[in-house]
């Protein structure tokens, strides 16, 4: 498929090692939270304790405020908003991302009794359907705007920035990822990177769900194959090949669900690329996402008051530790 790498569903679940989680350290003042996990020859490492890393702001050690390593649910203090963000444009939409009894299930009672759930969509136009909540009936009630929502247009990375910004207006010591299903292909000219500075700025992984893989099966059928099937000739040089429409198409579809899937892995997160789309795979993704979400360690410092003049500082988790593992995530930006 055009060389592409995909990230594949079966490739991805890691198994944690055993221990206790760390102690927690709480304070009421407005922290700068971040996730990272680690992982040992392909299994999570939840053994890490504070002394073991070092939490840097423009390469300047902070002072830790809170730390919080993996756990079962209900182990953890610091509430979880999972950003639930739905592509409804007309050539995306689809039902079976929209169980709410599967959302709390898979997710809420995965995650543990700190999480909540909040629901957007878009296309052209973009808006958020619940609050933060953990109520299924709240839930099912936002499905039949969500769906009644439908429309033309993606501005894909444009409603990721609203609902990032959206959210964190919600304020308070939250750690908060997004998950956002869509096909990955803008209607728009803004860059995947702009929507990844937004996030980063904001504290918040971004986890795609890339769909659309069986329509862009379809467009590669139409195109006749790959070589010099389904190849038109170029007019003014008999012997050179050149793209038909349909292939053109297809490479185009890959490129941008690439740059979609890039997003996770460039905010902490990760992406999840299912061949199709049905309600079992729904429940793997969330599956695999709370593996992950409960093997992550929790980091917060005070960042201090905000200037006048706010200008980005660049904060990162180091592991001084090089025994237990590679970091991921680990990383963000804070503007004060």
């Amino acid at each position: 498929m055009f060389g592409r790498t995909l990230l594949l569903l079966a490739a991805l679940p890691l198994v944690a090692q055993q221990s206790q989680p760390d102690a927690t350290f709480r304070t009421e003042t407005r922290l700068a939270l971040v996730r990272f996990h680690a992982v040992q020859k392909n299994r999570y490492v939840d053994n890490i304790t504070q002394d073991d890393i070092q939490l840097l702001e423009d390469g300047k050690p902070q002072k830790i405020a809170v730390f919080e390593g993996p756990g079962a649910p209900g182990r953890r203090t610091v509430p979880v908003e999972v950003i639930l963000l739905f592509d409804v444009s007309m050539s995306v939409m689809n039902e079976n991302l929209l169980d709410p009894f599967v959302l709390k299930r898979g997710l809420l009672d995965g995650i543990g009794p700190e999480a909540r759930i909040s629901m957007y969509a878009f296309a052209e136009r973009m808006q958020r359907f619940a609050a933060p909540t953990r109520d299924v009936e709240q839930m099912k009630s936002a499905i039949p705007g969500i769906l009644q929502f439908a429309h033309f247009g993606t501005r894909l990375y444009e409603a990721i920035m609203f609902a990032a910004h959206d959210s964190a207006q919600g304020g308070g010591n939250v750690t908060r990822v997004m998950v956002i299903f869509s096909d990955g292909e803008p209607t728009t000219k803004t860059k995947p990177e702009e929507a990844v500075k937004v996030a980063n700025a904001e504290g918040i992984q971004l986890y795609p769900v890339v769909l659309g893989h069986e329509r862009l099966k379809e467009i590669m059928n139409r195109a006749g194959g790959t070589g010099d099937r389904g190849r038109a000739q170029n007019p003014r040089n008999p012997n050179a090949n050149v793209p038909n429409q349909a292939q053109m198409r297809a490479q185009d579809m890959e490129r941008e669900m690439f740059e979609f899937a890039s997003i996770g892995e460039a905010t902490g997160g990760r992406s999840f690329d299912p061949p199709v789309v049905s309600a079992a795979v729904i429940r793997t993704i969330l599956a695999g996402l709370v593996d992950q979400m409960r093997a992550q360690y929790v980091i917060g410092y005070d960042p201090g008051a905000a200037s006048d003049s706010a200008k980005p500082h660049k904060v990162q988790v180091k592991l001084l530790a090089k025994d237990k593992g590679k970091l991921h995530g680990g990383m963000r930006t804070v503007v004060r």
